[in-house]
């Protein structure tokens, strides 16, 4: 006679995961990685597609709203800002890398500023490395003296946008 036997347990009747769960893990994480990459890249491209006709304005009002903030600051941190304002409008408007160099590898550089006119030169590459002592020296709070940088981090960015080319429409 026949005999009876229980229903055998499904789980052995799946076939067995070929991929180890570990490597779907990592696979998740490399993934949300790349995307959280392409977001933060997408967001610092949009940050940098600023208006070129705008951009002085907005460094302008950067500084001036600056200028509001500067009590109990060392000289230092109003040198670093004011520094990177300004190389963040060369860079929007005459393609200058310095925004991204140390003043050193900036002052090692030949071409830099090879964009603006002599005059330009002559005041901008001083002050900045005025900007590089205020940065890199010995620094205290010194409200006379960030405001004496901020007043001439304004008139060099009149001095810079009154050099740009425009576009005539």
């Amino acid at each position: 006679m026949l005999e009876l036997h229980d229903i055998p347990a499904p789980e052995n009747l799946l076939p067995g995961s070929r991929v180890a769960w570990w490597i779907w893990l990592c696979a998740a994480m490399v993934i949300s990685g790349l995307a959280w990459l392409i977001k933060y890249r997408h967001r610092q491209i949009s940050l940098l597609a600023v208006n070129p006709d705008d951009s002085y304005q907005l460094c302008r009002e950067e500084l001036n709203k600056f200028r509001e903030q500067i009590s109990g600051l060392p000289l230092a941190d109003v040198a670093s800002r004011c520094s990177l304002i300004l190389r963040s409008y060369m860079r929007i408007h005459i393609d200058e890398q310095a925004l991204y160099e140390t003043h050193d590898e900036f002052l090692l550089r030949p071409e830099a500023l090879r964009h603006l006119p002599q005059g330009a030169r002559d005041k901008l590459a001083p002050f900045l490395s005025k900007l590089a002592r205020c940065k890199y020296g010995p620094s205290n709070v010194d409200p006379s003296g960030s405001e004496a940088v901020i007043g001439e981090s304004l008139q060099i960015l009149q001095g810079l946008e009154s050099t740009r080319e425009r576009a005539i429409t």
